[in-house]
This record gives structure tokens, sequence and C-alpha cells, in this order.
């Protein structure tokens, strides 16, 4: 598979929405080897931005990314990387609109295949709870407990022995998905159908398939 850059306009937005839940208002994504940059993208003002990032790995050692870019400050909010490979969940906030906007995924043990998807919301205050996953085996999932009303879930995770599409739990979405069959691997960022109407309320993302693979999960919670 070649290396490849992606903006989505109209993007994958949990439906329906009601009053106060965040709103996507764009989804831009970037695959292929070693550190990832998406194309140019436009964010408006008071805009959060979620970067996700999923990688494949060294076999003897931890693999980590870093994000950066925009003149933004990106803080890590989850990060599974117990199997090989790494899922990660960053975020930043715009204050001010902004143009031209470059959003860089940065691997610790730098050539190994990537996948970048950075997701815009509008309408959100930053994000709430959030939870990390990973198995050597078995259908991939990842639970956590919302703290506010209207909120959406999102996770992303990475598989490292095969290049297989997921198939999803019920009421949920993918966003983005790379099923990279030159080096045999699955990145995949997917979300909660619908904004979950009430605070307190369990949500496991989760795949169904397949089920034979390491894999590594993690979710964050996108809060009005």
């Amino acid at each position: 598979a070649r290396d490849y850059a992606f903006i989505a306009v109209t993007a994958t937005t949990p439906t329906p929405v009601p009053s106060g839940a965040p709103v996507v208002n764009r989804v831009v994504y970037s695959n292929g080897s070693g550190a990832r940059t998406t194309a140019p993208f436009n964010v408006p003002a008071g805009a959060l931005l979620v970067a996700f990032a999923a990688s494949d790995g060294p076999s003897r050692s931890a693999q980590r990314v870093t994000i950066s870019g925009g003149s933004l400050q990106w803080t890590r909010v989850q990060r599974a990387n117990i199997q090989r490979g790494t899922s990660e969940i960053w975020t930043a906030r715009a204050t001010t609109a902004r143009t031209d906007v470059r959003v860089r995924s940065q691997q610790s043990t730098s050539g190994y295949r990537h996948s970048l998807t950075v997701v815009v919301f509008t309408g959100s205050s930053g994000t709430g709870a959030s939870a990390a996953a990973n198995g050597s085996t078995g259908a991939p999932r990842v639970s956590l407990t919302t703290t506010k009303a209207s909120s959406l879930v999102y996770g992303v995770g990475n598989d490292w022995d095969r290049a297989v599409a997921r198939t999803l739990g019920a009421n949920q979405v993918m966003v983005h998905q790379w099923v990279d069959t030159s080096t045999g691997s699955t990145y995949w960022v997917q979300a909660w159908a619908s904004p979950v109407s009430s605070a307190a309320t369990a949500i496991t993302l989760s795949a169904t398939a397949p089920t034979n693979d390491r894999w590594n999960l993690a979710a964050v919670q996108i809060v009005p």
C-alpha cells in the first residue's frame, strides 16, 4: 500500500446529535511508513483537535509516538502499547482560528508503518474519561464510564499480526481504517454511533472479529 494523506470535510459523525453534543468539523488522516504529517487544513476558533495515532513497532521494545504541529500545545490522553506497536490519543485546543494546520506524529522507533487520524470537534470543552486495553488474542474491547451527558466516545487500535478489516460491535461506526497488506497489520479509529445521553454510562468499544490476533485499543470521551 502506498503512503497517502486525506482530508474529509464531511466527516463520519455520530448521529443523531442532541443539543449540546460536540460536533465533528472534519477528519484528516495520513497513512504510510515512518513519521506521518497530515495535509494542511483549517481549524475554527475554540475547536478541540484529537489525534489518534496507531503504529507498528519493534518486536523487542515498546513503540510510542509524539504529536506536534499547528503551533498548538499537544497533550497525551491515553496510550495502549503492551502488545507490539502502539495506539495513542493526544489532544490540543485551538483558542483562535488557524489556517494551514499540519499535524505530525513521530515514532520513538522510526521506520515502521503508521496511521494518523485527526478529528476536529466543535462544541467540546475537552476530554473526560479514557481507558486502554490490550490482548494477545481475543476480540478487541475497551470500556469507560462517561462523566457528562451528550458526550462522544472514540477509540484507536492496532493489530500487529494481520491485515484484516475489523467487524465492529453493535452501535459503533468506523471513522478510519487502514488494512495494510504490504506488512500485514491493521490500524483503525472507531466511535460510538451516537452521543451518550447520560453521565455515568458504561460504554464498550469493541470488535467482534478477528479474534486470534494481538491488539492494542485506547478510548476517550469527548465532552460537550
